[in-house]
């Protein structure tokens, strides 16, 4: 059709004009201008890129995003990063980011090597540098295997190869680990230093092995192993356990030293006070290591210990082999007491006031110049202390006391070292209150010791042992001379003169007792009251009250005293109201009253005597039975021998009455002589001489009278002849 040519035409047309329209704009094309050439970083590098960014996603967290300033790929598949940093997200409740000069990775891609200026850096401030670490893509893990340190807050620490697990948030510091802790201004506080250590931090715990050594100011310690309990900014120690070879020196004013197999040391808030200590494994306590230090030592299998702000001891607990020793003091000696326990209390400065030990205790005291050594044995002891000096002991159980000579035993004893003096009380399986020396053995319900003058007195049934000089002391008093010759000391000396009282055999034991005693060892004095009685074999004197004189062999007896005296003729038997003995003039005396002065306990024979006031008329006369007769006077005296029982003479003053066989003769004095059985009665004033017997009586100034013959010689004086009465078949008196 017409119309769809024309159309057609116009379109070629219109299409032309524009094509040439399109050209003349376009006009003449330039000439290309070359790329610029990409600088090559390694040339072994296939690939090099840069503003690199990986990132790896596990779940719907990221799990750490990896950047680098440039990358290079290599054959095989090895690539390196350059200026890398590598973000770790929510790790713990923590960011990490890891940055380094250059990464390299293998090619399997499992473990980047960061070299150069390697740091860690936490969320929490936590850092750590490095020159050279390996970071596990596979478990986020980052390790070194030359020097690094690490750093948060006031904590600082370096070491030789290292592991460090963000999954657990794990530090392990491989070898030579230096952990320090310090003020605010940057001064130490505290240095560990060990073989290895792993520090975990959501416990704030480091552990430390390899030969521990830690300095905390003056305070050194070392042990095999250890963990140290950080507070929670990781500033802080609160707990130190030490495990094997522990040893701690410069613990305090109060524990100067402390070494056991393990030790846990326990500090206050401010991380440095140390309030409690524990050591276990043989414990020991200020002995820096020797057990000859000087000061205070305690030892035990285990010990519990807490401590004052000050470093004095308020509580001390000890189990299995416990001792304490205390050092000597100006006015004290050394001490020593072993337990299988102890408890013990203190307060503030006074440290240590109170401490119970208790099964097979054992107290020990060094010998002084003064005192020998001293040993106490119990179940149990209460010590109350006084700045490290024992104030009082109270033992309990079975008790036994040894000094030199001294041995004391019974079921409770209470010891004062200061005043020097023990009371013994209390019966258990042991036996009641016993105290015994190299003169003598006492057993009463309540024995008091002063040990310096050996001073006793007991109250309560006494019973005591008199031993001769010549008996060989108990096996523990030999043993006690033995400690003490041993360690210089000198005690009280024994008294080579003590002996009995000489009117009893000297090689053989005598016994006394009485409610109440009373003893003077220094003077070797013995009182004894309250229906007191003393005895060796068929021999014996009661009385009231009755003093012994070890030393002079002198005997008082008082108080309605009755005596039983085997003589060379036989018994002897007597009353009066005083009984003495004289070991120096050898005599025996009864007297009806009392003599002043009682420390002599005869006024002698002859003229003196003869002096002695009469006693009143209603006064109970003394009185002596035995082979001579039985006679009776205010004063009658028993004149023994150099030696032995021999009775050489009696004399009998005041109101004297003298039965013999029948007859009874009566006078102001009497003399009879045993070796010819010879009595010789006086008379005094106007009263004469009287004898009775069957075939009536007889008087005079004085009578003689021979027992063996049975003769009798009456002689007066120009006022008075004698005279008889009565009859019977009695012969004549002779003439004079």
């Amino acid at each position: 059709m017409a119309w769809q040519k024309r159309a057609r035409l116009g379109v070629a047309i219109f299409g032309i004009a524009c094509a040439i329209g399109v050209y003349a704009a376009m006009g003449e094309r330039d000439k290309p201008v070359p790329a610029p050439k990409i600088e090559r970083v390694d040339p072994k590098a296939i690939i090099e890129s840069q503003g690199n960014v990986l990132q790896q996603v596990r779940g719907v967290k990221q799990d750490y995003l990896i950047k680098a300033d440039q990358q290079l790929t290599y054959e095989g598949g090895a690539s390196k990063l350059v200026g890398v940093e590598i973000s770790v997200r929510n790790r713990g409740g923590r960011d990490y980011v890891i940055t380094a000069r250059e990464a390299q990775a293998g090619e399997r891609q499992q473990e980047l090597r960061l070299t150069g200026d390697v740091t860690l850096v936490a969320s929490d401030g936590f850092e750590i540098s490095a020159a050279e670490a390996f970071f596990s893509e596979g478990d986020g893990t980052v390790r070194t295997p030359g020097a690094f340190a690490f750093r948060r807050g006031r904590m600082h620490g370096t070491g030789i190869g290292m592991l460090y697990d963000k999954n657990t948030d794990i530090l392990t510091i491989t070898e030579k680990a230096t952990v320090s802790l310090t003020s605010e201004d940057e001064s130490m506080v505290t240095e560990f230093t060990a073989g290895s250590s792993v520090f975990t931090r959501p416990l704030h715990l480091l552990t430390l092995g390899g030969l521990v050594h830690v300095v905390r100011g003056e305070q050194v310690i070392d042990a095999d192993q250890g963990v140290a309990h950080l507070s929670d900014d990781d500033g802080q120690v609160g707990l130190i356990e030490l495990r094997g070879h522990s040893r701690v020196m410069g613990s305090g004013a109060q524990l100067d030293s402390l070494t056991a197999r393990d030790i846990d040391l326990s500090y206050a808030a401010d991380g440095r006070t140390l309030e409690h200590v524990v050591l276990r494994g043989e414990g020991a306590v200020g002995t820096d290591g020797r057990e000859e230090a000087q000061g205070r030592q305690i030892f035990g299998e285990s010990l519990d210990i807490s401590l004052t702000p000050d470093g004095s001891l308020t509580r001390l607990v000890g189990r299995d082999g416990v001792r304490l020793n205390l050092a000597a003091a100006p006015d004290a000696p050394a001490r020593s007491i072993s337990a299988r326990t102890l408890d013990g209390i203190g307060e503030g400065e006074k440290g240590l006031t109170a401490v119970r030990f208790a099964e097979d205790v054992a107290y020990t005291e060094a010998a002084r110049r003064e005192t020998a050594a001293r040993l106490v044995r119990s179940r149990t002891l209460d010590v109350a202390l006084q700045q490290d000096v024992v104030r009082s002991a109270a033992f309990a159980g079975a008790v036994t006391f040894e000094e030199q000579e001294l041995l004391a035993s019974g079921a409770e004893m209470l010891y004062e070292p200061g005043k020097g003096t023990l009371r013994l009380k209390g019966r258990d399986a042991g036996g009641g209150p016993r105290v015994a020396d190299a003169q003598l053995t006492v057993e009463a319900t309540t024995i008091d010791i002063a040990l310096a003058g050996r001073t006793m007195s007991a109250a309560g049934s006494v019973n005591t042992t008199l031993r001769p000089r010549t008996s060989t002391p108990p096996a523990a008093d030999r043993a006690g001379q033995a400690r003490a010759s041993e360690t210089g000391g000198r005690g009280i000396p024994p008294r080579e003169s003590s002996k009995l009282p000489g009117l009893l055999d000297q090689e053989r034991s005598a016994n006394v007792s009485g409610q109440s005693f009373e003893y003077e060892g220094g003077a070797g004095k013995a009182t004894y009251t309250g229906s007191a009685t003393l005895w060796q074999g068929e021999t014996a004197i009661r009385a009231d009250r009755i003093v012994l004189d070890q030393a002079s062999g002198d005997l008082i007896a008082t108080g309605d005293a009755r005596s039983t005296i085997v003589l060379d003729t036989g018994h002897s038997v007597g009353r009066a109201a005083r009984i003495g003995y004289t070991e120096a003039a050898r005599v025996i005396t009864y007297d009806a009253t009392s003599v002043p002065g009682e420390a002599s306990t005869a006024r002698g024979s002859g003229a003196a005597a003869a002096k002695a006031p009469r006693p009143p008329a209603e006064l109970q006369l003394a009185q002596v039975s035995g082979s001579q007769g039985d006679l009776r006077a205010a004063r009658i005296e028993i004149i023994l021998a150099k030696s032995g029982s021999r009775v050489e003479r009696l004399e009998a003053y005041a109101r004297v009455t003298m039965k013999v066989d029948m007859r009874t003769a009566t006078g102001a004095r009497l003399t009879y002589f045993a070796g010819d059985e010879r009595y010789v009665m006086t008379s005094s004033g106007p009263t004469p001489v009287r004898v009775v017997e069957q075939c009536g009586d007889t008087t005079g100034r004085t009578l003689t009278f021979f027992k063996a013959s049975d003769r009798i010689i009456v002689d007066g004086n120009e006022e008075i002849r004698t005279r008889r009465t009565g009859s019977g078949a009695c012969s004549e008196p002779s003439p004079r």
